[in-house]
């Protein structure tokens, strides 16, 4: 049976669990699909002020950001403190042994023009390595759902920052945590953590790291058991506010080469900041048939974010060999001939 693609987002009947609907053309999330009205973007970004000005200043930090460097980072952290200029910021960058020297610079330059504080986590590169390689020798270390957002390889990296940014945010009492998460990444812009959701989110992340071989009895990826134990008052949250404002790769990019963030040159069309994100979408491609940004950038163009044309064009577009092979060789792996 050949494959068919949605007529209106990117998704197509070869992934597992995707169904079109002969009738209407459409997969269930197209069929199901209820944006947000500009209403309920203006009601969501009300009560992301009015959460920031109730609970801003009870901490050493109002928010810890996830900033990788990359452009929505990047954009969103700029936009974040020009629209709320009273907020002190901690930006959290993880050096997970494969962000570019240009992502490193532009996360410390975004960090100065918009007045944040710069934390850098780093782990040893070898460690790093070692967990790279096994998720990428791993299969269905992560559910269905998992694996339709993210590889396996970014799943872990994604996982590390967030149980390290609720770490940050339980030592420094800061009320928020932002990631730079868009339409089609994030369906929710305000979640509200509770400590008994802490522990199982870390309780679940320790088993996906057994389960590809990695026993983290230290506590490096995981956040620490003792710091739970220690929480005092209320969990923080976490904000998208990205997937609220209006959203244009082109307008990003535009307003960041303005204030002097510059292009990293890393020839991969879904990465601005890592040069490990070829090889990821290789091993997801690899391993399970569809390229790992399907969802995500599905999601986009189903919120009329981009183009479907642009979206098609952006997961039909050739991996960069060279990256492939560089992160093969860091983990060392060894690649199928090309």
């Amino acid at each position: 049976m050949s494959k068919i693609v949605c007529k209106k987002c990117i998704l197509d009947s070869d992934i597992p669990g995707i169904g079109i609907n002969k009738e209407t053309g459409l997969c269930h999330f197209c069929e199901t699909y209820s944006p947000f009205s500009p209403e309920e973007k203006g009601e969501y970004l009300a009560k992301i002020e009015e959460l920031f000005k109730k609970h801003g200043g009870r901490g050493n930090y109002d928010v810890i950001y996830a900033l990788s460097g990359g452009k929505d980072s990047s954009y969103t952290l700029y936009k974040l403190k020009k629209d709320y200029p009273f907020l002190k910021i901690l930006a959290v960058q993880f050096d997970n042994g494969f962000i570019s020297e240009g992502a490193i610079k532009n996360a410390k330059k975004i960090c100065k023009i918009t007045g944040s504080d710069y934390y850098q986590l780093a782990m040893q590169k070898e460690i790093l390595y070692d967990m790279f390689r096994k998720a990428a020798q791993s299969s269905d270390a992560f559910p269905k759902f998992a694996k339709y957002r993210a590889s396996d390889i970014c799943n872990i990296c994604i996982t590390i920052i967030k149980q390290k940014l609720i770490e940050q945010a339980i030592i420094q009492k800061a009320p928020f945590i932002v990631f730079a998460f868009t339409a089609g990444q994030s369906p929710n812009p305000i979640i509200n953590l509770a400590p008994n959701f802490i522990k199982w989110s870390r309780n679940l992340f320790d088993a996906q790291l057994q389960k590809i071989g990695t026993d983290d009895k230290d506590e490096l990826f995981l956040l620490k058991s003792k710091i739970i134990e220690n929480m005092e008052g209320t969990a923080p949250s976490i904000l998208h506010p990205l997937c609220l404002w209006e959203y244009s790769e082109d307008k990003v990019l535009e307003t960041l080469l303005e204030i002097g963030w510059e292009l990293p040159g890393i020839n991969d069309s879904n990465s601005t900041n890592c040069t490990l994100n070829s090889f990821a979408c290789y091993n997801h491609m690899e391993k399970y048939g569809f390229h790992p940004y399907t969802f995500d950038i599905a999601g986009l163009v189903r919120s009329g974010e981009m183009s479907r044309e642009e979206g098609l064009e952006k997961i039909n577009q050739e991996l960069s060999r060279p990256l492939i092979e560089e992160a093969a060789k860091k983990l060392n792996l060894t690649l199928k001939e090309s």
